[in-house]
């Protein structure tokens, strides 16, 4: 099978790999931190937060029509330089009250006189009306101020919603407070303003000032103290603005990740011997993950591509799986017997924990990378930063990390403390020191003739209580009957709750959810849902091409297309909401005794020009353009009014709707509102999820059946992966999570990290040396057992300061890390343990495995350097250490032992042996065979 060649191959890889770093550990430690300097240096001098369009997908409709839309000389509805929303504190009326209209009108006042840099006021850089040459102000804004006060504007004249038409004019509907007023409360009539929660405010300036009068507006607005309102605001700028100052808050959260990785890996490392525990190896195996953020996100920032508000959470992330591989190399540093050289305890090291990082590493990778064809963007930029992050991670970790543990080996061996790194004696030679130097110094191995102070080897790599209670406890208990019944009934009640949850599931990022909770940004657009969603933004219907609208056909093709959207129940009735130029300006002529000019081009033009848009269609300025010599009309437009759009599923459907009936013939237009970003991305996501976790678990499923030497072993990973998905996206749906941009990198995360858990298990399950189901597993929860519940600890830890980050993005991606850990290591320690226990091996019976465990005993050779060679090389954690006079149960065959054959043939020396035993060895020999020779023939006489 494929995968054994690749698994031997691999082993023989990293066994001298490891024994050359262990010999030459130097270079491996300066160049990791040489071009991690290098690349931080150089790359990250060059970091700039862009998120523009980096939320919107590829395939989405919006950006191109929007674009399409400022192209044909229109300015989109709701795209304001600056706005803002009042509200009043006791959250009672703001249009009427004496009080509030005071305060609105002060904020008014100090916004319009206040200076920019370069001295100039709102006055002189707003936008003004073309045909009274006033500034463009909002429509109850020019109300308060003529009134002066609520009690005056309420007896001035009865405000009528969602449109103000004081003088009664049949072919103009008036001013549209819809998005000026929001929280309306109406008469009996349906019409008349009783009082208004909130007031929405815009502030349009020209583009040659436009940075200085939006600091000016933020610092007015940011600085205004009132007890009777709130101001909401928020300028083009501000969503921009907020994300670029999330990187100098998650530093400090950074920071705290590492502090507690590093507490937890020390603590994880300790034992009870002052030389044989390991807590600075810990902390290079932290540094090692921080040398691989930098370097990742330095050499993808010099190759040219952008840096996405999301990729923040990416230090955490591979702090987490940095630590993870640094707990499988330990673990497999401890499996070797202690009583080898160092450098052939390394290469042993190696080539049982490179196997297991390799696969990891490479299903890590190759999720992420199945996200780089995701269709938004900022999932684009995430993966590809997360694939260069793991993969600096690998490296170091089979270069840095394993340098600096065949130094602590060397440390060991030499009997040095873990601290000081002064030579200390071992407790049986400290007798006669005192009690604190036994206490606090005193350890390690016995220099009388290498072996170790513990008299048992066995005893001396005795595993810590938490791996014995997993495969000593836990293992039996999973296996019996009762309990694989009593765990089937918990999963099929996990997988209902989790399908159910799947169905409750909800699509889209939100505004406000890409910025802090105590930003300004936010403020605004909570404010906005809670009271402006029942009238929506304007959608523009427009069409970009000259249209003769002076036909019939085409007068009657936009009177058919306003009747369709009468018909749909996402838009209120145009007759009463709608501005359409064209329907208003045919009234016109018919009340003007103009009819005629409605199908002549020169009339139709010359009092569209002349008469209509002067006077009474003012508004529509900025709805027709016109050719060149008003010889024609060559774009226009109409709006429509959304009927609330208080949910994104309903605001995905109403921009189908709209688009719709915009794009049908004869007459094709297109649809655009500000919010189409939003229901784009709710269009987009679930397909893109879909198609982006089907590849990666597709991926996953080749690579396990590469690199798994079993071939049903695959199918079970496969299944524990989808069980894993639908967990994860039922159970963070009903812990408040969207489906969204963060909840497709956690899914690609969820599939990485499980596939970590299933390969480690598995590989260990199907390579155990044992026969039976239940001591293979046992073998193999000893081998991988505490690494899975260490990782998962410590990604937990390296993600729980994100819980505390006042951004909904970084408590999701905290939520759902929470949740792929909890789900896969009890699929990996629990639901897939008791699936291995049905395998058997491809191909063979139980019978032909027994047979072939002794050949594979009786085929071990030794070689020159103390060694087993691939592929008959055994793995650490599969070895027991050899005892004088205990035989295997196997056909009483001598055990397979880690260490060295202590009677090599004959030519052969052996590092192993102490002058007195060689010349004892000398005369045994020349007892026997007359030859001077420090050898016996055979391995046992």
């Amino acid at each position: 099978m494929i995968a054994k060649w690749i698994d031997a191959a691999c082993g023989r890889v990293f066994y001298n790999l490891g024994k050359t770093v262990a010999r030459w550990p130097a270079p491996f430690i300066l160049l990791p931190l040489l071009a991690s300097a290098l690349l931080g240096y150089f790359g990250l001098s060059t970091i700039v937060i862009n998120d523009t369009y980096t939320f919107v997908p590829d395939d989405g409709q919006a950006l191109p029509d929007g674009k399409a839309l400022v192209a044909a000389g229109f300015s989109p509805p709701g795209d304001a330089v600056a706005e803002l929303i009042v509200q009043s504190k006791d959250g009672g009326d703001v249009l009427f009250r004496d009080d509030v209209v005071q305060e609105v009108l002060r904020l008014h006042q100090d916004l319009t006189t206040a200076n920019t840099t370069s001295g100039e006021t709102f006055g002189a850089l707003c936008f003004r009306d073309p045909a009274t040459s006033e500034c463009v102000l909002s429509g109850v804004l020019r109300l308060m101020v003529t009134a002066g006060s609520g009690s005056l504007l309420r007896a001035a004249t009865n405000l009528t919603h969602p449109y103000h038409n004081p003088n009664r004019v049949d072919f103009n509907l008036g001013t549209y407070f819809g998005n000026e007023l929001g929280g309306v409360e109406l008469s009996t009539d349906k019409s008349t303003i009783l009082s208004s929660k909130a007031l929405h405010l815009v502030y349009n300036v020209n583009v040659t000032r436009l940075g200085q009068w939006i600091d000016t507006f933020r610092q007015v607005c940011s600085g205004f103290e009132s007890d009777k309102i709130t101001v909401n605001y928020l300028t083009v700028r501000s969503t921009d603005d907020e994300m670029a100052t999330l990187p100098s808050r998650i530093s400090v959260y950074i920071g705290a990740a590492v502090a507690l990785l590093i507490l937890f890996s020390v603590l994880s490392c300790v034992m009870l011997d002052w030389v044989l525990t390991k807590p600075w190896l810990a902390v290079i195996g932290v540094l090692s993950a921080v040398l691989a953020i930098v370097s990742s996100i330095g050499v993808v920032l010099l190759a040219g591509e952008s840096f996405s508000s999301l990729n923040e959470t990416i230090p955490f992330l591979l702090l987490g799986i940095g630590v993870d591989d640094m707990f499988v190399m330990i673990a497999a540093w401890r499996k070797c017997d202690v009583r080898l050289p160092v450098q052939e305890r390394t290469g042993r090291a190696m080539s049982d924990a490179g196997v297991s990082i390799t696969i990891t590493s490479i299903t890590d990778c190759l999720a992420f990378a199945a996200g780089i064809w995701n269709v938004f963007p900022s999932v684009r930029l995430f993966c590809i930063y997360a694939t260069a992050g793991v993969a600096f991670d690998f490296l170091y970790q089979i270069t840095f990390f394993a340098a600096f543990m065949s130094l602590t080996g060397r440390r060991e061996r030499a009997n040095r403390h873990c601290l000081t790194c002064c030579p200390v004696l071992p407790k049986s030679q400290a007798r006669n020191k005192s009690a604190a130097y036994r206490l606090c110094c005193a350890g390690g191995v016995s220099e009388q003739e290498g072996v170790f102070d513990n008299p048992s080897s066995e005893e001396f790599n005795k595993d810590p209580l938490l791996n014995r209670l997993l495969y000593n406890n836990l293992v039996p208990f999973i296996l019996k009957p009762s309990s694989k019944v009593v765990i089937f009934i918990l999963y099929a009640a996990y997988l209902g709750v989790a399908i159910w949850g799947c169905f409750q599931i909800r699509m889209g990022l939100q505004y406000q959810n890409v910025v802090a909770d105590d930003s300004h940004v936010r403020g605004y657009y909570d404010a906005e849902e809670t009271h402006f969603k029942t009238f929506g933004r304007k959608v523009d219907i427009f069409v970009t091409e000259p249209r003769e609208y002076w036909t019939v056909d085409v007068q009657q093709a936009v009177l058919d297309k306003l009747k369709a959207f009468d018909q749909s129940q996402y838009f209120y009735d145009t007759s009463v909401t709608s501005e359409v130029w064209l329907r208003d300006y045919l009234r016109f002529l018919n009340q003007t005794g103009n009819s005629y000019a409605a199908t002549n081009k020169t009339a139709f033009l010359q009092i569209l020009i002349s008469r209509f848009l002067p006077t009474v269609g003012r508004q529509y300025y900025g709805s027709v353009n016109f050719a060149d010599n008003n010889t024609g009309i060559a774009s226009s437009r109409f709006f429509v009014i959304p009927k609330d759009v208080t949910t994104s599923e309903r605001g995905k459907l109403m921009m189908t709707e709209a688009r719709s009936i915009a794009e049908r013939e004869p007459l094709k237009m297109k649809a655009y509102s500000f919010d189409f970003f939003l229901s784009d991305q709710v269009v987009t996501i679930l397909p893109s999820t879909l198609q982006t976790v089907g590849i990666a678990v597709a991926i996953m499923f080749v690579v396990c059946f590469l690199l798994i030497p079993h071939c049903v072993a695959t199918f079970l990973i496969t299944f524990a992966l989808v069980s894993i998905d639908v967990g994860l996206v039922g159970y963070m749906t009903l812990w408040g999570i969207n489906l969204d941009i963060v909840s497709i990198v956690s899914i690609l995360m969820c599939i990485g990290f499980s596939v970590d858990f299933f390969a480690h298990i598995t590989y260990a399950y199907v390579t155990a040396k044992a026969t039976v189901p239940a001591e293979k597993l046992t073998e193999a929860m000893r081998a991988v057992g505490m690494p899975i519940l260490q990782s998962s600890l410590s990604t937990i830890l390296g993600m729980l300061v994100l819980a505390f980050f006042p951004a909904y993005i970084f408590r999701a991606f905290f939520k759902t890390i929470f949740l792929v850990m909890v789900f896969g290591t009890a699929h990996g320690l629990v639901i897939l343990p008791i699936l291995l226990t049905t395998l058997r091996p491809c191909g063979q019976g139980k019978d032909e495995l027994e047979g072939k465990a002794v050949k594979e005993i009786s085929k071990t050779t030794a070689h020159s350097n103390g060694g087993f060679p691939r592929p008959s090389y055994p793995r650490p954690h599969s070895v027991s250490p050899y005892i004088p006079g205990k035989t295997s149960a196997i056909n009483g065959t001598k055990p397979t032992t880690s260490l060295p054959n202590l009677r090599p043939k004959v030519g052969q020396d052996n590092p192993y042996f102490t002058p007195e035993m060689r010349e004892g060895i000398k005369w045994v020999g020349r007892q026997r065979t007359g030859i001077d020779n420090p050898v016996v023939v055979s391995d046992y006489p």
